[in-house]
C-alpha cells in the first residue's frame, strides 16, 4: 500500500449562522471562518456599544434641555416675586419722607431691621446681608435675601403694635399687604430636623441607580409634626404610590409643595390651610429606608431646589 506523500491539509473551522423563516421551509445559512468570527464579534460589540452611548447620550441631553426650561421658569418666577418686593421695600423706604416721623425713629427703624435681617440669612454663604446688585450673578441666593429682609421688616412693623406708637401708623396698610404676601410664600420650615439628602442628581437608596431627586429629605423620627411652609389650599391628601401617604398644598402663583412619607395625615382635599398649621404626621410610607419627610416644591409643575424658599438650615 502506498503512503500518501506531503502533509495533510488541516481542515478549516466555521461559524455558522441560521434564519429559520415562519413562512418557508426554506433554511438561511452563512458559514464565517473562526478567524473571521473574532473580528465579527468584535464588530457587533462595538456597535452594540456605540448604539447603547447614543442612547444614553439622547436621553441626558433630553434631560438638560428639560432641566434648562425649568430653570429658567424658576428665574423668571424668582424675577417676578423679586420686583414684588423691591416694590414693597420702596414703599417702606418713603417713610423717611414723613414730616411727623423724627431722625431718631428712622436711625432706630434702620438698625433694627439690619440687625434682624443679618440672623436671618444663611450662615453657610459667609454674607450677612445681599446686595441688589448680586441678583443678576445670582438671583435664587439674591431672592432669599430680599424675602429675609421683608421678614424682618414685618416683624419690625408688627412690634409697633405692642409699642402703640403712633408715628408707625400710616404703615399699617403696608404691614397687611406684607403679611399676606409672605404668608403665601412656601418659606417655613417644615418640620423638625436637617436636610439629610438634597435637591438633584443622586443614587437611589432603594433602586441602587441614579435618579434625580424631586425635592429634599428631612430626618426626622416617625410622629413628628409636619407643618405647612406657606397658606393655602390642599389639592391631595392620601396615598400617591412610592410617596406613600401624601399632602399636596396649592399657594397661588404656580407654586405647590409637597409632603411625602407621611405615617398620619391630618387635612383633607380642598381644606384651606394656615402657614406653619400642622398638616401630618413624619412617617416611613411608600418607597423609603426610615422615617423622614420628602419636601418638594413645584413651580408650574416642574420640581424646583426647596432650598430657595426654605434656606438650607431650619
Amino acid at each position: 500500500m502506498k503512503k500518501t506523500r506531503g502533509k495533510s491539509l488541516k481542515a478549516k473551522k466555521y461559524v455558522s449562522f441560521m434564519v429559520v423563516p415562519h413562512n418557508s421551509d426554506k433554511v438561511i445559512k452563512w458559514k464565517i471562518a473562526n478567524v473571521y468570527s473574532k473580528l465579527f464579534i468584535l464588530i457587533a460589540l462595538f456597535m452594540i456599544i456605540v448604539l447603547a452611548f447614543s442612547g444614553y447620550l439622547a436621553v441626558t441631553l433630553r434631560e438638560n434641555k428639560e432641566l434648562r426650561k425649568a430653570q429658567d421658569e424658576l428665574y423668571t418666577f424668582i424675577s417676578e416675586q423679586r420686583n414684588i418686593v423691591e416694590k414693597n421695600l420702596s414703599v417702606i423706604s418713603e417713610v423717611e419722607n414723613l414730616d411727623n416721623i423724627t431722625k431718631e425713629k428712622i436711625d432706630e427703624f434702620a438698625l433694627e431691621v439690619k440687625s434682624l435681617t443679618q440672623n436671618y440669612i444663611d450662615k453657610e454663604t459667609k454674607t450677612l446681608t445681599v446686595s441688589r446688585s448680586s441678583a443678576l450673578s445670582n438671583p435664587a441666593v439674591s431672592f432669599v435675601g430680599k424675602i429675609a429682609e421683608l421678614k424682618a421688616i414685618l416683624n419690625f412693623l408688627e412690634q409697633t403694635d405692642i409699642k402703640e406708637d403712633e408715628l408707625f401708623s400710616e404703615l399699617s396698610e403696608i404691614r397687611e399687604d406684607l403679611r399676606e404676601y409672605l404668608n403665601h410664600l412656601p418659606i417655613i420650615w417644615p418640620t423638625e430636623g436637617i436636610i439629610e439628602s438634597g435637591y438633584g442628581n443622586r443614587l437611589h437608596p432603594v433602586y441602587r441607580k441614579f435618579m434625580e431627586h424631586t425635592g429634599v429629605d428631612i430626618g426626622g423620627k416617625t410622629g413628628n409634626s409636619i407643618y405647612s411652609a406657606a397658606a393655602g389650599t390642599v389639592t391631595a391628601a392620601g396615598k400617591n404610590g412610592g410617596y406613600g401617604y401624601c399632602v399636596d398644598i396649592d399657594h397661588g402663583n404656580g407654586l405647590v409643595t409637597r409632603y411625602a412619607h407621611c405615617s398620619k395625615i391630618m387635612v383633607r382635599k380642598w381644606q384651606k390651610v394656615k402657614a406653619g398649621e400642622e398638616i401630618a404626621k413624619v412617617g416611613n410610607t411608600g418607597v423609603t429606608t426610615s422615617p423622614h419627610l420628602h419636601f418638594e416644591i413645584r413651580l408650574y409643575d416642574r420640581p424646583i431646589d426647596p432650598t430657595v424658599f426654605i434656606g438650607k438650615k431650619p
